[in-house]
């Protein structure tokens, strides 16, 4: 019997969801916050591990990263009831194996899990659409434009776009779940590459570069 770690701190949803998958043959641990489910993870061994994005306390992307360092092996399934497409390549890179939506019926549910176990990636179609459009663009040879994409990372370029929107620190920090040290420390990396000493020259090169215009069309 599979043992999957469930964590999502609406108690209602999270009792729903353990008996679906109890049903279907799952055994299953609930924890209701990142701290909780780093509690059981010291105590037992987990062959899935599916979190909700949007923790007290600990966030799901945080929770992500603990969880691979204390078992690389992990396969991690992301659940969330939002449009996190914005958030898809962070989630890659911190080794999340599958993004799903909490409005799918239960069978798509366990049919993904089971997918997700054999590691094979699950994204809900308007996603996997935007990342063919995204990279497209960011294939397209000959441009300095193309030049900056390939230098700035993903999160790099959604800063920068959130600045241009006139959000500080402490609002690009809520929104991209991340620490204000991270994002001043990103902005600063983003001032040395793009050759500016000011938020207002940063937004201009980006606007010279057409690359904040690219920007909005893939966070949309």
């Amino acid at each position: 019997m599979k043992h999957i770690l469930l964590v999502d701190d609406h108690r209602t949803f999270l009792a729903g969801t353990s008996m679906i998958l109890e049903k279907n043959g799952f055994r299953v641990t609930a924890a209701s916050s990142g701290a909780e489910a780093l509690s059981h993870m010291e105590q037992s061994s987990f062959d899935l591990f599916v979190f909700d994005l949007k923790l007290p306390g600990m966030n799901g992307f945080e929770l992500t990263e603990a969880a691979l360092q204390r078992c690389p092996e992990a396969t991690i399934v992301i659940l969330t009831g939002e449009d996190i497409s914005e958030h898809y390549d962070r989630l890659i890179e911190l080794g999340a194996a599958c993004i799903l939506e909490k409005s799918m019926g239960g069978q798509e549910f366990i049919f993904s899990l089971h997918l997700a176990m054999q590691q094979l990636t699950v994204l809900p179609l308007p996603l996997a659409r935007q990342l063919r459009t995204k990279n497209h663009l960011s294939a397209s040879p000959g441009s300095e434009s193309g030049d900056l994409n390939r230098s700035l990372s993903d999160k790099e370029l959604n800063v920068l776009k959130l600045i241009a929107q006139g959000y500080k620190n402490k609002d690009i920090a809520d929104r991209l779940f991340m620490s204000q040290r991270n994002v001043e420390y990103m902005i600063s990396r983003l001032f040395e590459k793009l050759g500016a000493a000011s938020r207002q020259e940063a937004v201009i090169k980006g606007i010279e570069l057409k690359w904040l215009n690219l920007i909005s069309q893939s966070a949309d």
